[in-house]
């Protein structure tokens, strides 16, 4: 049963200054699916099956009473979805940047210093990020000779576990040409290639933002909704699938603006209808229906053949909605218990150092790759899978926030000493059956 907000000045989602821990939850959540889909898919190849697949042996295991494989098959599931943290991510940006935006009051002249504040936390990490790969790359080439031999160094270095020719380097420096080839969108530094997805949200930001204000929520997530649906279906169209215009839909906002703009409603909704949101995800069986009602679109989405028909145009859409539902109830809740606990703290730390996790984490995984093609010994490959391959990523990720300037030294947050959460006010007073 839904309950009823009064109407009140006091309610209010958004407190007017410092940050939203649940929101750096989901963060953190989001880039440790991430993570541990890279690892799932490098240790499983080439045994990889595809998303429908791997979900339909989740029911088949279960019919078949074979428990212990029904929930290997669940958590292969989860795993296997893992890339789907990068939208997630993107929902997330787009809440934020709406909340900020909302709480400055932010107008349109105001864009250009907006914009250059953005793209300088984006764009030094990224060329960061690039060179590190390149220094990572060459060690690990060094190596490579010293201890087969045959080759010359620069043979091991431009031959790796990473092609470095100059298309790569051209679209990895550049960044933007990322978009023009399929073989460029993960050059070279593969789990970047999202920052040419939130460059142009960013750019977009202002006259999405001056959209949803003159035209509200419902109507904004409608237009977004069909500007989406028409650059895919045309690829569709064209291509008859989607994996011949990967390097398109993949990186040009065009075709995935909705997951952005169903963030920035979010934000939206929570500063200015905060009676609406509190009024459907507070009592347990309005969440357990929201929550239900996501997972339902996110697996629909999971299912669809991306081989067959053009059903495939509403996937993404039926995934990002699905996963906002799922995680909606988190956002809205009065900080409690889940903030101050030990899981919650991890995962905001792990959420503030999101960027740098991933920038620290790609390279490592051409260690994973060449153990493989060498055929490491099996002690080998549990010292580095099962016990140094996470934690060195947070521990350097956390160093690379602090040098890259996007955390302070002495923030709380970045140590994890969370403060006690206070409640929002009015979230539990103003309400009422």
């Amino acid at each position: 049963m839904a309950k009823t907000v009064a109407s009140s000045p006091a309610t209010t989602l958004v407190p007017t200054q410092g940050r939203i821990l649940a929101i750096d939850i989901l963060r953190g959540l989001a880039i440790m699916w991430v993570v541990l889909y890279h690892l799932y898919t490098d240790v499983q190849y080439p045994d990889i099956l595809s998303v429908r697949d791997t979900f339909k042996a989740v029911p088949d295991a279960f019919a078949e009473a074979q428990f212990p494989g029904a929930l290997t098959s669940l958590s292969d599931a989860v795993l296997r979805t893992g890339y789907l943290g990068v939208p997630l991510f993107m929902t997330l940006s787009g809440l934020s940047l709406t909340l900020a935006a909302m709480r400055r009051e932010m107008l349109l002249s105001q864009a250009p210093r907006f914009f250059l504040q953005r793209f300088r936390r984006v764009m030094i990490p990224y060329w960061a990020g690039f060179a590190y790969t390149l220094v990572f790359l060459a060690g690990l080439a060094f190596v490579q000779w010293q201890r087969e031999g045959g080759d010359s160094f620069w043979h091991f270095y431009t031959h790796g576990d990473v092609t470095l020719d100059r298309g790569q380097i051209f679209a990895g420096a550049l960044m933007v040409p990322r978009a023009f080839r399929n073989e460029w969108r993960f050059a070279p530094e593969g789990s970047l290639w999202f920052v040419l997805v939130i460059v142009q949200y960013y750019l977009l930001f202002p006259l999405l933002w001056s959209a949803l204000r003159r035209i509200g929520p419902w109507l904004f997530l409608l237009a977004t909704l069909c500007v989406q649906l028409f650059f895919v279906s045309a690829t569709v169209a064209i291509d008859g699938n989607l994996f011949e215009s990967a390097h398109l839909v993949e990186t040009m906002a065009p075709f995935r603006i909705f997951e952005f703009a169903v963030g920035m409603a979010g934000g939206y909704l929570m500063v200015r209808r905060p009676q609406l949101m509190l009024e459907y995800t507070q009592a347990p069986l309005d969440i357990a229906g929201i929550v239900f009602i996501g997972l339902m679109l996110f697996i629909g989405g999971c299912m669809l053949d991306p081989f067959r028909g053009s059903a495939i145009v509403l996937q993404a859409p039926m995934l990002v909605l699905g996963m906002s539902l799922m995680f909606l109830p988190l956002v809205m809740k009065v900080p409690g218990k889940l903030e101050v606990s030990v899981p919650g703290r991890v995962f905001a730390w792990i959420g503030v150092i999101s960027y740098t996790v991933l920038i620290i984490n790609e390279p490592m995984r051409s260690v994973t790759h060449t153990m493989r093609a060498e055929h490491a010994a099996f002690a080998w490959h549990v010292l580095w899978i099962g016990v140094l391959y996470i934690p060195l990523t947070l521990l350097l990720a956390r160093p690379a926030a602090v040098l890259l300037g996007l955390v302070e030294r002495d923030s709380n947050v970045g140590n994890g000493a969370q403060p006690p959460p206070t409640p929002r006010r009015g979230n539990r007073t103003a309400l009422h059956r």
